[in-house]
């Protein structure tokens, strides 16, 4: 799809299903580091069984599901998945077909190279390609360095999720 320099960006779907395991067990390992308190992760074998599941039914449910894979050498540096999801209100006069970024992940040896924002200009494109009503993406609220990234990219928090920690009845 895309080169620069030694770097290759592909899009795929189930052909690349088993690529991005190690980049997942990471970002696995990065969300347990810097949100310690929603208790203990997953092993590995389990944490990739569920997640690659999810992309294999994401694919098979919608043909515009896709991963885009950053590689150097055969090396894994960096993944998207994308996925369509209904966009819809009972407030608002809106319904649409939302782009999900449902995960980003840059290995941390690529991490301040450009290959993020590489790949979100991709993603853009794809944006722009099958007519997207929007891009969204969920971060986790204590992920400070993907919150600036995601933020410099343009986004903006649309709705805050929270959790009760109060533990009252």
């Amino acid at each position: 799809m895309a080169e620069r320099g030694d770097i290759a960006i592909v899009r795929g779907r189930e052909e690349l299903l088993d690529a991005p395991r190690a980049l997942w067990l990471s970002l696995r390992d990065h969300h347990h580091q810097i949100a310690p308190e929603m208790g203990p992760v997953r092993a590995d074998r389990e944490t990739w069984s569920i997640r690659r599941a999810q992309y294999a039914a994401w694919i098979a449910a919608d043909e515009r599901a896709h991963f885009l894979l950053a590689r150097r050498d055969g090396h894994v540096l960096a993944y998207a998945f994308l996925r369509p999801e209904p966009i819809s209100s009972v407030t608002w006069q809106r319904q649409h077909d939302g782009l999900e970024l449902e995960t980003l992940s840059v290995a941390v040896e690529a991490r301040g190279t450009g290959i993020g924002a590489r790949l979100m200009a991709l993603v853009r494109e794809e944006v722009a390609r099958g007519g997207y009503g929007g891009l969204y993406v969920t971060a986790i609220a204590k992920n400070a360095d993907a919150l600036r990234f995601y933020e410099r990219e343009g986004f903006t928090p649309e709705f805050i999720h929270l959790r009760d920690t109060t533990r009252r009845p």
